[in-house]
């Protein structure tokens, strides 16, 4: 496999796979099929992130994964990305009822080449490092994912088990106005050397100000500060041209399939 989709393989699973290591969650590796579960019953909290059946009936698998999502009641997401086997998975997703909900593009950047741009006027950067931080984050992640009131509390919680110092990553949140307006993640569970960019968004109502293209930069330099010598994603279909324009190389393309709709659609 080419070394840029590996590591961004590589970047996905380990980052993802926290929401199953939370101490309310489980990471399940059965039969070559990678599922995080957690109680939160909502998109994004539940999936599968990697497969690779070869030893066994690929039909029979999904389906037992399928029905293992189903008697715990919750949607679940399914990533379908290059090293998946078999190469027809999707085919199999879809006799579960399983649609795709996102067309992705893994993408990375070699920072040893990458220049740092000018900030935009009038936002700050500021790293999430205390509890206030922490709720202005988890705050702009309820927005995101338009969560329901039920699941805000689990979601805090989730995020407070794995604050500052407890995961291998870095929050920055970007105000304007003193208000919390964007977000994002610098996760360092891929390979050494390579970090990725994780989690961001920008409240719609910030959009156009250079926020996200802001996040990108404060990220890249803080992995170059790190030591880190690439830096690598994967993006949404919205936010592919933001990462193209700071540099980002398009790698490979994924797809996620899911039960539902992963947003309401009020806000995307």
């Amino acid at each position: 496999m080419d070394e840029h989709v590996r590591e961004i393989e590589a970047a996905l699973v380990g980052h993802w796979s926290h929401l199953g290591r939370w101490s309310s969650g489980a990471l399940v590796d059965e039969v070559g099929v990678l599922r995080y579960e957690t109680p939160i019953p909502q998109l994004p909290y539940n999936g599968v992130l990697r497969t690779n059946i070869s030893a066994a009936d690929p039909s029979v698998v999904v389906n037992d994964v399928a029905e293992s999502f189903q008697r715990r009641g919750v949607p679940y997401l399914w990533w379908q990305h290059p090293s998946c086997t078999p190469r027809d998975l999707g085919t199999y997703l879809e006799a579960q009822g399983l649609v795709v909900v996102e067309h992705v593009t893994g993408m990375s950047i070699d920072l040893a080449a990458w220049v740092m741009p000018e900030l935009p006027d009038g936002v700050r950067f500021v790293e999430v490092l205390d509890e206030r931080g922490m709720e202005d984050y988890a705050d702009l992640i309820v927005r995101y994912w338009e969560l329901p009131s039920e699941s805000q509390t689990m979601v805090a919680g989730l995020n407070r088990f794995w604050g500052p110092g407890r995961i291998p990553a870095h929050r920055w949140v970007a105000y304007l106005d003193a208000r919390p307006v964007g977000k994002a993640l610098l996760s360092l569970t891929a390979p050494a050397g390579v970090a990725a960019v994780y989690g961001m968004s920008v409240t719609p109502d910030a959009r156009g100000q250079g926020i996200a293209g802001g996040l990108t930069t404060v990220l890249l330099a803080h992995a170059r500060r790190l030591g880190c010598r690439k830096v690598v994603l994967h993006s949404s279909e919205m936010a592919v041209e933001v990462y193209r324009r700071a540099g980002f190389i398009d790698r490979c393309a994924m797809s996620v399939f899911a039960t539902g709709p992963i947003w309401s659609g009020s806000n995307h």
